[in-house]
């Protein structure tokens, strides 16, 4: 990763979670002469850790400077006291937990070392800070150590998902070019005059294998894009939204028969999402819900109103008519690549839940008379402080 992906607004925020942002200096600045005066004792705790743990020494081992974690230990421990809490340590913390993933060093083992850290600080604290300004003194070493874990964290998390995802993404690149090569092969067979019936019917279970595997290799691509952007609060209006995405679902075979009502609470007529994540959310319920209408009798619901469980959020429920769930798929339809139809690719609802969970939502199927009904909880804007 190059340095413009560090997330400096994020680690900011958490900054401001564990109440730093408003010091004006390190709180552990005033302690350095009496906390901080041995970084090398601290490094040799860290250190021997490290060699009672068989997958830490061997990366230690393996590295082309073996005393370069050592010294790095040393350096974040002084740091402490000494760098403050300025992008220069959020730099240094990002690209630790870079590093743990390109090790591929247990991340139990990195929590459990910060552990130690502040163990080590306590007993020092406990030591050397006078009685009356322990308390403090603690509660600073506490707060700098959870903020180093948190970033560190952090970067370990988006670092491994990312490149779990540069692989996913990656094979499904690979495969759509030579599934649309089999596929075209396949209508060529199709084609061709006074063939024999047996190859055809061979080419057309070809062609709709190539097409199906070609729309999940779509679909993978689209979950892994919703998975990697970031959330953001940005005010989106929801009718806007739902009209296009309808005005698309339309197009689906059999959808331009399907009746639709939409009832939208004035008060829930803008989402707290990103617009992109809201059309894909959208998409793959109506999606969902416009393809297992009843053909006999197709109907969508779609109402959104203020939840009453939770305030500042949203409840937009989606209903069809169709066909019944039974309970063990109510429990596994938000899974990747369930569905019940073969030639469905069963990644919409999977990409759903990812998205309405990156903005600490809900989302649930049940039963209905008749039909099914999908319920979402999402986020709302904040609610503009009354002027005196």
């Amino acid at each position: 990763m190059l340095l413009s992906d560090i997330p400096t607004e994020r680690l900011r925020r958490f900054r401001e979670l564990l109440g730093l942002s408003e010091l004006t200096e390190n709180p552990l600045a005033r302690w350095a002469g009496t906390l901080g005066a041995d970084p090398e004792a601290f490094a040799d705790r860290i250190q021997a850790f490290v060699l009672e743990m068989p997958q830490l020494r061997i990366v230690q081992e393996n590295l082309p400077d073996p005393a370069k974690l050592r010294r790095n230990w040393g350096e974040w421990f002084s740091g402490l006291f000494a760098r403050g809490l300025g992008d220069e340590l959020l730099t240094r913390l990002w690209r630790s937990g870079q590093a743990h993933v390109a090790y591929n060093v247990d991340h139990r083992l990195i929590s459990t070392a910060y552990a130690l850290a502040r163990a080590y600080l306590h007993e020092r604290a406990a030591g050397e800070v006078p009685v009356l300004e322990l308390a403090g003194a603690l509660r600073s070493i506490d707060a700098m150590v959870d903020f180093s874990l948190l970033v560190e964290t952090d970067a370990f998390v988006t670092f491994a998902t990312r490149c779990e995802l540069e692989v996913i993404q990656g094979l499904a690149h690979q495969v759509r070019n030579p599934i649309a090569a089999i596929g075209g092969q396949a209508r060529r067979l199709l084609r061709l005059r006074g063939q024999d019936p047996d190859v055809a019917a061979a080419a057309q279970v070809v062609l709709e294998e190539a097409v199906r595997l070609e729309g999940l290799a779509r679909s993978v691509t689209r979950y892994m894009d919703a998975t990697e952007r970031e959330p953001t609060a940005a005010a989106t209006p929801l009718a806007p939204v739902l009209s296009e995405v309808l005005a698309r679902v339309r197009t689906l075979p059999g959808a331009e028969a399907t009746a639709v009502t939409v009832a939208i609470a004035p008060e829930t007529a803008v989402m707290a999402m990103a617009r992109p994540d809201l059309d894909a959310l959208l998409a793959a319920l109506l999606d969902n819900a416009f393809r297992y209408a009843a053909p006999e009798d197709p109907r969508v619901t779609i109402h959104c109103g203020p939840s009453d469980g939770r305030p500042g959020y949203a409840v937009l429920t989606i209903d069809n008519t169709g066909q019944t769930l039974t309970g063990e798929e109510l429990t596994s339809i938000f899974s990747p690549f369930h569905s019940s139809e073969p030639m469905n690719t069963g990644m919409g609802l999977a990409m759903a839940k990812t998205i309405t969970r990156k903005y600490s939502g809900g989302i649930s199927m049940g039963l209905l008379q008749g039909g099914t009904r999908c319920a979402v909880t999402l986020p709302l804007p904040a609610e503009e402080p009354a002027s005196a």
